[in-house]
């Protein structure tokens, strides 16, 4: 169905577009900060500590084990949401992005790994 819908002209006319379908077009700038997170090994720790004292606490049927389960839970939860506010600020993200490109191996005029050529 994709490929009667892209390349025969007659049903790309009864939907309304061009005849020839145009290629695609890469952008040269990455949008994304893909910097890691910092506390995410913390916070990944964090869970696995709580979820074996949430296991524990259920397999003894502890009520105080498992009260002390919901409150470093609500600690951890504080913990993540100071973490995504402090980690990396706005500013660093914008900048990151205008120096991002797509591939460091990629010059204008070579082809890519699919062979399609960036020069025009």
């Amino acid at each position: 169905a994709m490929v009667v819908v892209t390349y025969v002209p007659v049903v790309r006319r009864v939907l309304r577009q061009e005849p020839q379908p145009s290629p695609y077009e890469c952008t040269k700038t990455g949008v994304v900060d893909m910097t890691p997170w910092r506390p995410m090994y913390p916070i990944v720790g964090a869970i696995l500590v709580l979820l074996t004292i949430l296991i524990i606490s259920l397999q003894l049927a502890s009520f105080w084990l498992f009260v002390t389960f919901w409150c470093l839970w609500f600690l951890a939860l504080v913990c993540l949401m100071w973490g995504a506010t402090t980690s990396t600020p706005m500013a660093d993200a914008k900048s990151g992005a205008e120096e991002a490109t797509v591939s460091p191996n990629f010059q204008r005029g070579e082809s890519s790994a699919d062979g399609v050529s960036d020069a025009e």
